[in-house]
């Protein structure tokens, strides 16, 4: 009876050995449903998501050299044309800076994401929270990334609700967030529009960012707003980006007590949804 009662016990103890050593491939094979059981089903749910965060950390890294190679390569190679003054009129000249520019920006983007992971690890993440207007915060950010729109002959629409209530938030770390959504958006549509709308509740602000894009499988949706995670690698060689953008996200969504959520459909497109509860913020001020 006591080697009965033992047996899954010292099972679970091997298993996790394993674990601690860095072999998360393995599984234990659960039969009942007591205690025992859903013990052994969570250590199983466990190394499931060690094993995810240890391959979508690896493939974080080969991502990132490649992220940072590229802007690096462009700047060098066109840097020198000019220094060596291999360009033959000023429009050529003119064009050389461009794209130096736009990778100086490109590498910029990188590095802050690098920047605030760093600091999302260590707890160190400080918001300016103030009443704010999110149809300003919308217009800037907007204008930032209209070229790239333009670039790829996209439509980008605005549909701002006239009476949309103030809400409690940082504004340097909405536009952030508003940022990496549309340039996510803008990277996977090819042809279409990006449509930003915004509308004001009694009970919340809601902002959506909606394209016409590739759309994102239903079995991934559940883990795009995890560190390092892209969807599908020969999706991720095509298009690139980091696998920071979503879940820094998340992270400064809630920080400001919203939500967010995602919306996808293969084919036809994809819309990431921000909730801003009103209750919650008017309740925690009056407490103040």
């Amino acid at each position: 009876m006591s080697k009965l009662l033992s047996r899954p016990l010292l099972r679970m103890q091997q298993m996790t050995d394993k674990m601690a050593k860095g072999n998360w491939d393995t599984r234990l094979q659960v039969g009942s449903r007591d205690e025992i059981g859903m013990l052994g089903h969570s250590i199983n749910d466990l190394a499931a998501s060690l094993q995810r965060y240890r391959d979508t950390r690896r493939a974080f890294f080969s991502n990132i050299s490649h992220e940072l190679r590229t802007p690096v390569t462009y700047l060098q190679g066109y840097a020198k044309v000019l220094t060596d003054g291999l360009v033959d009129s000023d429009k050529e000249k003119k064009q050389y800076l461009s794209i130096i520019y736009q990778e100086s920006v490109r590498l910029e983007h990188l590095i802050n994401d690098l920047f605030d992971l760093s600091k999302m690890e260590e707890g160190q993440i400080k918001l300016n929270m103030e009443w704010m207007d999110l149809k300003i915060t919308i217009k800037t950010t907007v204008q930032k990334v209209k070229l790239k729109a333009e670039s790829k002959r996209l439509s980008l629409q605005l549909d701002l609700q006239d009476q949309v209530p103030l809400i409690r938030g940082d504004r340097k770390r909405m536009e952030q967030v508003l940022l990496n959504l549309l340039e996510n958006a803008i990277r996977y549509t090819e042809k279409g529009s990006v449509l930003v709308r915004l509308t004001g509740k009694k009970e919340a602000t809601v902002l959506s960012v909606s394209d016409t894009g590739i759309g994102i499988p239903k079995e991934e949706l559940p883990y795009i707003f995890e560190r390092f995670y892209r969807v599908e690698k020969s999706r991720a060689r095509e298009y690139g980006g980091t696998g920071l953008g979503l879940s820094i996200v998340k992270k400064y969504v809630e920080m400001q007590d919203g939500t967010v959520r995602v919306d996808s459909q293969m084919g036809v497109g994809t819309t990431f949804t921000l909730i801003f509860t009103h209750e919650k913020k008017q309740r925690r001020d009056g407490m103040k």
